[in-house]
């Protein structure tokens, strides 16, 4: 079965490949199919602008292959 995981980066929150580099060493029996990163642009009222960066993680499980 095909699963997902969605990792994002933001103030509070490493950078995703360090997400994701933790997430693999503590999950060893999953195979990645694919990774797709994204990266929007948000402005506020007052003009501030913050980059927001996600990545979503398609994988399986060892055992459901």
């Amino acid at each position: 079965m095909i699963k997902t995981k969605l990792f994002s980066e933001n103030f509070d929150k490493p950078n995703i490949d360090v997400q994701i580099n933790k997430w693999i060493a503590k999950h060893p029996d999953i195979i990645i199919v694919d990774v797709k990163f994204n990266s929007s642009i948000y402005t506020d009222d007052d003009y501030d602008t913050n980059l927001f960066y996600s990545a979503l993680v398609i994988y399986r499980e060892y055992e459901n292959v």
